[in-house]
């Protein structure tokens, strides 16, 4: 019981000390840890002990102590450094330099000691010191690689071109941490954050230098063309994978992996470049026919903001023709089941496109979701068509044979659109309270964008009446019905005036303006928003959306960039940050 009562009064002690080491009151901490280490030094006690006493400068008794610990604890080699560091503070240099070598030499009967003395160097800022013990251990153990070690010392030292040689060193021995090695890269370019752009620069001219190096393998060309599409070079990256593709003999599978980057961040002639390159490998390329249907879908996109009447033209026949070549079977279902999205959604002939899914879903032995995939087709388009309870009879057929899969959930999100644009706002939102968890990020967030939608423009109003207004104004925007869409519209804010959907209204106004190549009144409607509504959810939206409208559209390059820097200034912790940062830092020059 004595004892017992013993080591919980030292146990109190030895927190009241740290308490006043922590706040500062380093006499106090001092006087107690004194009381504590009296009889025989402590482990637990010397960390923060030390600390104190380096506070206070007093670098005698800090030395008395560190030597105590030595003495207690010899094979532990990290304390060996803390005893030198005191002695350098005292003005013992040579000493220390005599302390710092034993605990090194010391690695040669226990190595496994390494990182962890590395790692006591670099809490010194006894970098030198620490290269040296990772220099040794390398000695001792030619196996292991240190170069991750290695390069967070150079990376503390501010030191990143030895830094990132380092790492590239690492992937020259160990190919496997070469994933590793990007993610401690990714972080590194991201570090410099608007201001510039050096960090791109160094890890550049870095890689390039080891590229030249490479006489067989692809490890650091791939290096390369990572850090080209990490900062959006897409067309460097194609270069570098068409080189790549040509040296090794490949079969163009690293640059149709890649297209997806380009089709995501709307580089469609880039795509399609891309897919004409597959194609010329000849039909017996494993991708030659997902080549020729991607290609089309890009061609679908590069046209969907103009839609010029010949432009439309030119791609229906470029899809007969294809089809043609191709053939009706299962290994050409998407291209069918695209051609009548194209159909419907771009020459609004709803007929031709049914009888194309019609069709389709009748090819014998279709892969299951390949059908349901022309299932989700056609019921879009008997929406468009308003034929409501058919889409929702496909709909639900889809959901309920795939409903732990991304295609049931997207039946599903679909099926809680059409109860929203009906208005009953109950069952949609019991249906996306679902999918907010879905697998599928895309479904998950749209699912939560449509219940923000309801909940923020529902829940206080006593009237239901605005917000079914805009469900079916939503339906008419979906069915390509501008006109009544903007009249309905239109009315909500005539009739609600300074209604909560006031900004949703205006956004969706800009969305027909921009479907419609209206681009100035686009931009009217995006202002209001910006202006009237920058305390909402919707601003950095509209921000984004100019943003891109004077970037690509009306190619105001300086407007443009001032608009992407507001988003990083003021909305740092939007969505659009990432790639609002990487077409500002573009716009600028900084990577010319």
């Amino acid at each position: 019981m004595l004892l017992s009562t013993f080591v919980v009064a030292q146990n109190n002690q030895g927190q009241l000390a740290y308490q006043y080491s922590q706040s500062g009151e380093y006499q106090k901490a001092i006087a107690l840890y004194q009381e504590l280490n009296k009889k025989s030094v402590s482990a637990a006690y010397f960390p923060p002990y030390l600390n104190c006493l380096l506070q206070i400068e007093d670098y005698k008794t800090a030395e008395k102590l560190a030597a105590r610990i030595v003495k207690k604890f010899p094979k532990s080699l990290h304390y060996k450094v803390d005893y030198g560091f005191v002695q350098k503070k005292n003005g013992k240099e040579k000493k220390a330099k005599q302390t710092y070598q034993s605990a090194i030499d010391g690695l040669s009967k226990q190595s496994n000691l390494a990182i962890s003395l590395g790692n006591t160097f670099v809490l010194r800022k006894e970098f030198q010191w620490a290269l040296k013990t990772y220099e040794q251990a390398k000695s001792l153990n030619p196996t292991y690689p240190f170069n991750m070690q290695i390069a967070n010392v150079y990376n503390q030292m501010g030191d990143a071109e030895r830094m990132i040689e380092s790492y590239l060193s690492l992937i020259q021995t160990h190919p496997k941490q070469k994933q590793a090695v990007k993610n401690n890269l990714q972080i590194f370019l991201n570090n410099d954050g608007i201001e510039s752009s050096k960090n791109y620069n160094i890890l550049k001219k870095q890689l390039l230098k080891f590229v030249q190096k490479e006489k067989s393998g692809t490890d650091f060309s791939d290096m390369l063309i990572w850090l080209f599409m990490q900062n959006h070079q897409f067309d460097l990256a194609f270069l570098q994978a068409k080189a790549i593709d040509k040296r090794m003999k490949e079969d163009g599978s690293r640059i149709y992996e890649m297209v997806d980057v380009f089709l995501d961040n709307s580089y469609f002639n880039l795509a399609i470049d891309a897919y004409k390159y597959i194609i010329k490998k000849g039909q017996e390329n494993t991708y030659y026919i997902d080549a020729h249907i991607n290609k089309l879908y890009a061609y679908n996109q590069l046209i969907e903001k103009s839609r010029d009447e010949e432009d439309l033209q030119n791609l229906d026949e470029l899809y007969l023709e294809i089809i043609a070549e191709l053939g009706k079977n299962r290994n050409t279902i998407i291209l069918l089941s695209n051609y009548a999205h194209f159909k419907a959604f771009f020459q609004h002939d709803l007929e031709k496109a049914a009888e194309i899914l019609d069709e389709a879903m009748l090819i014998p032995h279709l892969y299951k979701n390949d059908l349901a995939a022309c299932k989700l087709e056609f019921a879009d388009i008997m929406l468009l068509r308003n034929k409501v309870w058919t889409a929702l009879l496909y709909y639900s057929q889809v959901e309920k044979e795939f409903k732990e899969n991304p295609l049931g959930h997207e039946a599903k999100l679909r099926r809680a659109k059409i109860s929203y644009y009906q208005g009953d706002f109950d069952w949609a939102q019991a249906q996306l309270d679902v999918l907010k968890a879905s697998t599928s990020k895309l479904i998950a967030n749209d699912a939560m964008k449509l219940s923000l939608l309801i909940t923020d423009n529902l829940g206080l109003d006593t009237s239901v009446v605005p917000m079914q207004t805009f469900a079916r104004a939503d339906l008419l925007f979906y069915q390509n019905k501008f006109e009544k869409c903007q009249l309905t519209l239109d009315s909500i804010l005539s009739i609600y005036t300074g209604h909560t959907l006031t900004d949703e209204i205006l956004l969706r106004k800009s969305e027909i303006y921009l479907k419609t190549n209206q681009l100035q009144k686009a931009v009217e409607m995006l202002e209001r928003i910006i202006n009237e509504f920058s305390y909402d959810i919707l601003a950095d939206d509209a921000l984004f959306t100019m943003a891109d409208l004077y970037h690509k559209k009306l190619k105001d390059k300086e407007k443009a960039k001032s608009l992407y820097e507001k988003i990083l200034i003021e909305h740092n912790g939007s969505i659009y940050t990432t790639e609002a940062r990487k077409r500002f830092r573009k716009l600028r020059g900084d990577q010319l």
